[in-house]
């Protein structure tokens, strides 16, 4: 089983006002909604949601998708937080889809390429590689998220996998640009302004 984990649980600082980007909406719709439909609709097995700030809020934003909710109550000490709850929720998987709920972009068809990759070679990890870089998605197999889950820091996941034996991580090649991480209002709006480009 390949499960997908869609981090949503923080405060979006970098943001401002009064709601966090998770809830921002596009053509009507929160973010956080957009990559839990999209992550259900793809070939992903099982999808959890792990919330945290607005919680209530964020678990209403999805309830029509189909994916689970996990309340991480630590989301204040970092997003490794958010991942081990995530994992525990999905516990028994033989791989896991690392989704962010501020990347909108994410599509289906880019996550079915992830999953497709796990299916026919069943690698240790593997990362997206678009034409501007390295983005999310990253597929961790039960093993790789296992050497993960006790790390902490910023970025635990990725300095895991740049120091990891690189025969062992998978790139997974997409003719396109990164989909974009909105983080402030200027990505935001700059996003909202492509809203229809997202598929």
């Amino acid at each position: 089983m390949i499960s997908g984990i869609i981090l949503a649980a923080g405060l979006s600082e970098r943001m401002g006002g009064d709601v966090p980007k998770q809830l921002r909406t596009i053509d009507g719709v929160p973010m956080v909604a957009i990559a839990a439909a999209g992550a259900v609709k793809s070939l992903l097995d099982e999808v959890v949601v792990v919330t945290g700030y607005e919680a209530d809020a964020v678990a209403e934003a999805v309830a029509a998708t189909g994916a689970r909710v996990a309340v991480n109550p630590s989301y204040m000490e970092g997003n490794m937080t958010s991942l081990r709850v995530g994992a525990q929720a999905l516990a028994g998987s033989d791989a896991y889809v690392l989704l962010l709920a501020d990347m909108p972009g994410v599509t289906t068809r880019i996550i079915d390429e992830m999953v497709k990759v796990w299916r026919e070679d069943r690698p240790w990890a593997a990362v997206a590689v678009y034409r501007d870089g390295i983005r999310h998605p990253v597929l961790l197999s039960a093993d790789a998220m296992d050497r993960v889950v006790p790390c902490s820091g910023p970025k635990a996941v990725w300095r895991m996998l740049e120091d990891a034996d690189p025969a062992a991580v998978h790139q997974v090649p997409f003719d396109m640009d990164a989909p974009m991480d909105v983080n402030n209002p200027a990505d935001y709006e700059t996003i909202s302004r492509e809203a229809p480009g997202l598929d």
